[in-house]
């Protein structure tokens, strides 16, 4: 075995020598079986990491591998990564409770894989990142393509902490609702825009707005690859904005499932707040987290790239003229709209007739004045 193998083989190996030693709570060691993996024999091709490790996938110098910081090895007390999973979704496999009879399940009993939805918004997707990164643990981030674009910098420290990146439509519309062209608009500018905002590659992993899917969605993400995302186990984050009551509702819930796909809002204060505790329970009660990640990196559409570039473009001019506008809020968080600067009251409305006489100004993340705009919270 050569050297750089063998370091290969011992930094993915990390996550599971931190949970060496630590059993299971006695039911759920005897609910456990290893002949409950029922990854079905047609199913996508996935491989764990730890048994065979596949080439790395590269764009410039950017990795879709995650990597272990130093400081995380040999670390028994914190939540680690037990397994990295590589998924190939070039059949356009489904996963979650959502997709009964699609679904192809990767996960052993008590196992876990965390992600978030919506984001990136800074002030609470940090505090998401550092927890994480307290824990030496990974995420999967499925992001809207007009927060990637309000926001790239952030988006751009999630990539850098290691943690996969996925897509969740451009302006997180309910394609259950939406004819073809406009379905495919929301799945390609999303993937574009989110693309472009951390300049590098991204995962071909995809998660419905509000859950909801068509057949004619799901068969389009299936011709261009990608694979779909659902949950097993919702936080509800979006409903609460405390902490405590965030991190009940989830903690119950995957204690009846046993294992699961589990779903956070990075946009959320109970989650931001929350989460913290969140992980450092998971730990305590011997679940294990998986990390996901692509065998090969989402490809983009040339019209739609060239879309997300404007747009990237406006956002730019919009910051060089107003720096404060570089954190502003662009979705709707319910209970918690953006403020101004303390000290600083929103200027008054102009006069009607002044109004009226102002030419109509381009949306800077709608550079086509798509009349879409951006709904309510949910998943």
């Amino acid at each position: 075995m050569s050297a750089g193998r063998a370091t290969w083989l011992m930094a993915i190996g990390i996550g599971l020598a931190a949970l060496a030693g630590m059993d299971l709570r006695p039911e759920r060691a005897l609910a456990q079986d290893a002949s409950q993996d029922t990854r079905p024999a047609e199913g996508p091709e996935i491989r764990e990491a730890a048994a065979e490790p596949p080439a790395m996938m590269t764009v410039g110098a950017t990795s879709l591998r995650p990597t272990i910081a130093p400081e995380c090895a040999n670390r028994t007390d914190v939540l680690g990564v037990s397994r990295v999973v590589e998924i190939d979704t070039s059949r356009g496999p489904h996963f979650g409770e959502q997709y009964r009879g699609l679904e192809d399940d990767f996960l052993n009993f008590g196992e876990v894989v965390i992600t978030f939805d919506d984001g990136p918004m800074r002030r609470h997707t940090i505090p998401v990142l550092d927890a994480l990164d307290e824990q030496c643990t990974k995420a999967t981030f499925f992001s809207v393509g007009r927060m990637a674009v309000s926001d790239p910098s952030t988006l751009q420290e999630v990539q850098n902490r290691g943690h996969t990146i996925g897509t969740h439509t451009w302006s997180h519309k309910n394609l259950a609702s939406l004819g073809a062209d406009g379905m495919k608009r929301e799945i390609e500018l999303g993937i574009s825009a989110v693309a472009a905002a951390v300049d590098g590659p991204i995962a071909p992993f995809f998660r419905f707005p509000y859950l909801g899917h068509s057949k004619a969605s799901r068969a389009y993400l299936e011709s261009r690859g990608v694979g779909v995302f659902g949950i097993h186990v919702d936080s509800q984050d979006f409903r609460t904005r405390n902490a405590a009551v965030m991190q009940k509702t989830l903690l119950s819930r995957l204690e009846r499932n046993g294992k699961g796909i589990l779903l956070f809002h990075d946009i959320q204060v109970s989650t931001a707040r929350g989460i913290r505790e969140v992980l450092a329970e998971l730990k305590t009660r011997g679940f294990r987290v998986v990390h996901i990640v692509p065998k090969e990196p989402a490809t983009t559409l040339p019209e739609f790239d060239a879309i997300a570039a404007k747009s990237i473009k406006g956002r730019k001019g919009v910051t060089a003229k107003a720096p404060l506008a570089d954190r502003a809020v662009t979705w709707p968080v319910a209970g918690d709209e953006a403020s101004p600067p303390a000290g600083q009251r929103p200027a008054p409305p102009p006069p009607q007739a002044e109004r009226k006489q102002q030419p109509a100004v381009k949306d800077w993340a709608n550079p086509d004045n798509d009349p879409w705009q951006l709904r309510s919270m949910g998943h």
